[in-house]
C-alpha cells in the first residue's frame, strides 16, 4: 500500500531539494534519498520526541523517539542517524536492545526502505492493527534501535544528482566514497558493476579477519553459482581496519549500548546469496561460532517466516565460511550481539515495481519482529522461545550493582570471543537453547561466583540474581635493591587474570589495595635484568627483590638466518623480521611436524635462571594453534611460553626460564596448527636471552655480550667524544680504571686487554 506518508515525504523533498526538481533519476521515486531519510527523520523527531507535546499512540509510554546524529561518513562528512524506539525513548533503562542496519552498500537499497517502514509502524502502529500488540510489547519491553543508513555517500551515487546540465548517477555502486587513490578526484566508472577506483566496501572493513579482504584493485572472480558475475574493485578492504569512519562510527555504537540481537539488510546482486539469512559462522574444520546452538535455530526460524519473491518457499538460510572482515562476525565475536545479515530480494534490487517493492517490505518483517520478540521476551503470540537467563550481579556488602562482571557460559565459551561483561545497571542478559549451562561470575577483587546445571525455559526468562563477596585486600612492599651505578627508571608491572596495574618506582613502594590472590610482578628498567616474581597474596607481605646487570646469552635481530636450522617449514627474513612463512598465513603442517626452526649455537648460562626477551606480532587461530618457545639439550626439552591467541601490534615482553639444569642449551621455535586454517602467525623482531653472569659487570664490557671487544671502544669512545650521559651500566663497565670517569684512559686500559698486554 502507498501510504499518505509516502507521498507526503516526495513532496516535502521536492521543496528542500532543488535537485530533485532535474532529477533524470532513473530509480524508482518510491525509494528514499539521503535528503528525504534526513528530512522525515526530522520531522518524526519532533513529532514523537519532544518530552513536552508528545504524540504518541502508546498509552503512558513516554517519548518513543529519539534521534541521535552518529556522525559523518569518510570523505563527504555527511552525517547520518540511529533513531532509538522505546518506551521512555529519552531516558536510559535497564532493557534489552536490538539494532537493525538498513543499508551498508550503496545499491543495497531495499534495506533502507524496509528500515524506514519499520520505523513507521512503530510510530503508527494504529494503522496496523493486527500487529498493534507485538509492537507495543516490543516498546514495552526493549529498545529498537534503527540506523536507516551508514552510507550516505554510496547511496547519493546511487541516487545520483546533477553537475549544470549532466545528470551523474551509478546504479550500481557499491562503496563509500573515500579517495583510494589519493588523486582528489571521485573516480567512479558508470558502466555496470564494479571497476569504480575509488572507495572502501564497509562490509570488508571490520578488524575481526580483515587481512583475508580484497587488496586495493584487486580483480573478481565471480561465485559458483555465478560464475560469469564479475564486479573488480567492488570488495576493497580499505587501507587498514577500522580506515573508515562509518564503520568505525557503527563498532563504536555497538560498543557501547549491549546490543543483544541485530540484522543488518543486503542484496545480493549477483544473486549468489539472495532471499538468505546468514549468521557466524561455519568454517572449514568444520568449525562452528561457540554460540552456534543459539544463532542457528533463531536464523533458521527468521528464514521460514521470510516468504521468497517468487514461489512457495521461504528465504534460505546458512552458517557463513567467509572471513573477510564482515560486520556480523566482528560485531558477535568483540560484543556479544548476534548480528544475522538478511540478503533482501533476488538479483533484481532496485526493482522499479512499487508493488514488489512494498511486497518485498512486507515479506521481510515477520522475520524482524521475531527477532525483537526474541530478544524482548515477548509473550504475545507468536512468541518465540525464551531460553533466556538474566539477572543483576551486585555487591554483597553494599547491594551496588557491579558493572564489567565477565560472565562466562562454560559450554559457549572460547578465547576468540571477547569478554561478555555486565553493563553500567549490573545487568548480563544471555540467550541459551535447551541444555543445562555451567556460569562463572569473574570481577578483579571479588570472589569468583560459579552457578552449575543452570536450566532455562522456553517459557519464561530464568531470572539468576548473583551476589558477588569483594576479596580480603593487603598490604603489599615491594624492598629493591639495585646496582650502586644504577640511575634509569624503574617500573613495576603486577598483574593476574583479572588485575592489571603499572607503576613507576619511588620511595614508598607499599601498595594497600592488593585483592588476595596469584600475581606475576615483573620488573623492568634499562640495562638491568627482568626480575619476574610469582608470589600468593593473602596477608600482608614484603617482596625483597634484587636487580642486576644482565649479559647476554643469545641475541638476533634477525638480518638474516645464520643462526637458524629450519626444520619445517618455510620461513623468511623480511625487513630485519623473521616471518613464520613468505605467504600471507601460515601453511597446516600436523603436529609431528610444526612450522618450526631451531637455533644451530648453544647458548649457556651459569645461573639456573634466565629471562627471554621477545620484540613480536603474532596471529594464530584461537585456541587452536599454538606458538612456541621452547629450551631444550640431548637430553630434555622445556616450554617457556606459548600463545594461541592475536595481537598483530608489536610488542616486548619477558618470560621467565627455569633450567632444569645447567649447561648448553638451544632454542626452539615453532607453530603448531591444527591443518585447517592459518593465520599471518609469527612475526619476530628481535629475540634475546639475557641471564646475570655473577658478577656486578664486567669491566670493558659495554654492550651485555659477556666480552671485551673493539665495539665495546666504539661504544665508550662514542660518550666520550659526544659528551653523552652514559646510563649506570655503562658507567659501570665502561670505568676500567675504576677511578669513577670515563675517559681516554679507560679506552686504554680496555685496549690494553684486547691486546693481552
Amino acid at each position: 500500500m502507498f501510504k499518505f506518508y509516502k507521498i507526503f515525504q516526495l513532496i516535502l523533498y521536492l521543496l528542500v531539494s532543488l535537485q530533485i526538481l532535474k532529477s533524470d533519476s532513473v530509480l524508482s521515486d518510491r525509494y528514499h534519498t539521503y535528503p528525504e531519510i534526513d528530512s522525515i527523520l526530522h520531522e518524526w523527531n519532533n513529532e514523537f520526541g519532544d518530552t513536552i507535546n508528545i504524540n504518541s499512540p502508546y498509552p503512558n509510554s513516554g517519548p518513543i523517539f529519539k534521534l541521535i546524529e552518529l556522525g559523518v561518513s569518510t570523505e563527504d562528512e555527511l552525517p547520518f542517524w540511529a533513531v532509538k524506539l522505546s518506551f521512555n525513548a529519552d531516558i536510559d533503562e535497564d532493557e534489552p536492545r536490538v539494532l537493525i542496519l538498513g543499508q551498508c552498500h550503496a545499491e543495497e537499497i531495499l534495506g533502507v526502505e524496509i528500515s524506514m517502514e519499520l520505523i513507521y509502524r512503530f510510530l503508527h502502529p494504529n494503522e496496523f492493527q493486527s500487529e498493534y500488540q507485538s509492537l507495543a510489547e516490543i516498546l514495552y519491553r526493549s529498545e529498537v534501535w534503527i540506523v536507516p543508513t551508514y552510507n550516505p555517500e554510496g547511496l547519493s551515487v546511487v541516487h545520483g544528482w546533477a553537475d549544470g546540465e549532466e545528470w551523474i548517477q551509478d546504479v550500481s555502486y557499491r562503496k563509500n566514497k573515500m579517495d583510494a587513490n589519493h588523486n582528489g578526484i571521485f573516480d567512479f566508472d558508470t558502466n555496470g558493476y564494479g571497476n569504480d577506483l575509488d572507495g572502501v566496501d564497509l562490509n570488508r572493513n571490520y578488524p575481526f579477519n580483515w587481512i583475508f579482504g580484497d587488496e586495493y584493485l584487486e580483480t573478481d572472480e565471480g561465485c559458483a553459482s555465478n560464475p560469469s558475475y564479475v564486479s573488480n574493485y567492488d570488495y576493497y578492504r580499505g587501507e587498514s581496519p577500522f580506515s573508515e569512519s562509518e564503520v568505525a562510527i557503527i563498532a563504536q555504537l555497538l560498543m557501547d549500548y549491549n546490543f543483544m540481537l541485530s540484522i543488518a539488510y543486503h542484496s545480493s546482486r549477483s544473486g549468489c546469496v539472495a532471499e538468505r539469512v546468514i549468521y557466524s559462522w561455519l568454517w572449514p574444520g568444520p568449525k562452528l561460532s561457540p554460540d552456534y546452538d543459539v544463532i542457528q535455530p533463531l536464523g533458521q526460524e527468521i528464514a521460514e517466516l521470510t516468504l521468497k519473491e517468487v514461489g512457495d518457499g521461504n528465504y534460505h538460510f546458512a552458517a557463513s565460511g567467509s572471513m573477510r572482515g564482515n560486520a556480523h562476525d566482528w560485531t558477535y565475536t568483540q560484543t556479544g550481539c548476534i548480528q544475522y545479515l538478511i540478503e533482501v530480494g533476488t538479483d533484481n534490487m532496485q526493482p522499479d515495481n512499487i508493488d514488489l517493492i512494498e511486497d518485498t517490505i512486507e515479506r521481510n518483517l515477520p522475520g524482524a519482529y521475531h527477532l525483537m520478540k526474541r530478544a524482548a521476551a515477548s509473550n504475545i503470540l507468536p512468541a518465540p522461545d525464551k531460553y533466556q537467563v538474566a539477572g543483576i550481579v551486585s555487591d554483597s556488602g553494599t547491594g551496588q550493582p557491579l558493572e564489567d562482571v565477565e560472565v562466562i557460559i562454560e559450554e559457549m565459551d572460547a578465547g576468540i570471543l571477547s569478554p561478555r561483561l555486565t553493563d553500567h545497571f549490573g545487568r548480563y542478559r544471555r540467550l541459551l537453547y535447551n541444555n543445562s549451562f555451567n556460569l562463572t561470575f569473574k570481577k578483579a577483587g571479588y570472589e569468583d561466583v560459579v552457578c552449575e546445571g543452570v536450566t532455562p525455559s522456553a517459557d519464561i526468562v530464568t531470572d539468576l540474581d548473583v551476589i558477588m563477596n569483594p576479596k580480603d585486600y593487603y598490604m603489599l612492599t615491594i624492598n629493591i635493591d639495585v646496582p650502586p651505578t644504577h640511575n634509569d627508571s624503574i617500573v613495576f608491572h603486577l598483574f593476574s587474570d583479572m588485575y592489571k596495574e603499572t607503576w613507576i618506582y619511588n620511595s614508598d613502594n607499599a601498595i594497600d589495595s592488593i585483592p588476595s590472590g596469584n600475581y606475576t610482578l615483573k620488573i623492568l628498567s634499562n640495562d638491568i635484568l627482568p626480575s619476574i616474581q610469582n608470589f600468593y597474596i593473602d596477608q600482608d607481605m614484603e617482596l625483597d627483590v634484587s636487580l642486576y646487570w644482565y649479559d647476554v646469552a643469545f641475541e638476533d635481530y634477525f638480518n638474516n638466518l645464520d643462526n637458524w636450522e629450519i626444520v619445517c617449514g618455510d620461513w623468511d627474513i623480511q625487513d630485519n623480521k623473521l616471518l613464520s612463512q613468505e605467504d600471507l598465513v601460515y601453511p597446516n603442517y600436523t603436529p609431528a611436524c610444526p612450522i618450526r626452526i631451531n637455533t644451530y649455537d648453544e647458548f649457556y648460562s651459569s645461573s639456573d635462571e634466565a629471562v627471554l626477551e621477545l620484540t613480536m606480532m603474532r596471529e594464530l587461530e584461537w585456541d587452536r594453534d599454538i606458538l612456541f618457545f621452547d629450551i631444550y639439550n640431548s637430553e630434555d626439552s622445556l616450554r617457556v611460553i606459548s600463545f594461541d591467541d592475536q595481537n598483530w601490534m608489536d610488542e616486548s615482553s619477558y618470560h621467565l626460564i627455569e633450567f632444569n639444569e645447567s649447561g648448553f642449551h638451544k632454542l626452539s621455535l615453532g607453530i603448531v596448527s591444527d591443518i585447517t586454517i592459518g593465520y599471518r602467525g609469527l612475526s619476530l623482531d628481535k629475540l634475546g636471552i639475557l641471564y646475570h653472569p655473577g658478577y656486578e659487570c664486567l669491566l670493558g664490557d659495554l654492550n651485555h655480550d659477556g666480552s671485551v671487544l673493539v665495539t665495546d671502544i666504539i661504544i665508550l669512545l662514542n660518550i666520550i667524544l659526544n659528551d653523552q650521559e652514559a646510563t649506570g651500566f655503562q658507567q659501570c663497565s665502561g670505568d676500567k680504571t675504576l677511578d669513577q670517569n670515563l675517559d681516554i684512559l679507560d679506552i686504554i686500559s680496555i685496549l690494553n686487554e684486547i691486546l693481552g698486554e
